[in-house]
């Protein structure tokens, strides 16, 4: 029997790792532009390129965790866990990653999505849980999506902040 959904996963993982290479070809294309990476750069760049590797983790523990034995609703249960758990590790070091590498205050799109993984991580602790709903993939599936899909908007939003002047951005 195979777990539902994980041609999904399968497909996300593959999205994710695409995105990595993606985010790393913004290094490249500013220094073709002569431009030099601050702190912030190199840390925006870092942590998109993790965003997709950790996505790519994501969508990968639930056909790993079934095919190591576990049912398909402890393999539900567990993925839950640790997504938020990794969430939570990243949500929480964020801010003062960013305090670190720009005097710029935290943008609002930022605050915002912190918020909302926060509101998904309470949803798939109750997953976890089985509270109220017996534990399924669909909401892991939502997740690992949601996750790919902010991080892409994210991506869009600071493309931005390597053409702008350094100036502009660091310490």
């Amino acid at each position: 029997m195979d777990l539902t959904g994980a041609d999904y996963f399968y497909t996300l993982a593959q999205v994710g790792i695409t995105f990595s290479g993606f985010s790393a070809l913004l290094i490249a294309v500013r220094q073709m532009r002569g431009a030099g990476l601050s702190d912030f750069h190199n840390w925006v760049s870092r942590i998109y390129v993790q965003s997709g590797m950790v996505t790519t983790t994501n969508a990968m523990l639930p056909p790993l965790l079934f095919g190591l034995g576990l049912s398909e609703t402890m393999t539900w249960r567990a993925t839950s866990v640790l997504i938020v758990l990794s969430s939570v590790f990243r949500i929480c070091r964020l801010p003062g990653q960013w305090r670190n590498v720009t005097i710029r205050p935290l943008d609002p799109r930022v605050k915002i999505h912190m918020g909302l993984i926060l509101v998904l991580n309470a949803a798939l602790l109750c997953n976890a849980a089985g509270w109220p709903f017996a534990p399924a993939g669909g909401l892991v599936m939502f997740a690992v999506s949601w996750y790919l899909f902010a991080f892409f908007f994210q991506f869009s939003e600071s493309i931005r902040f390597f053409f702008d002047h350094e100036e502009e951005i660091d310490n």
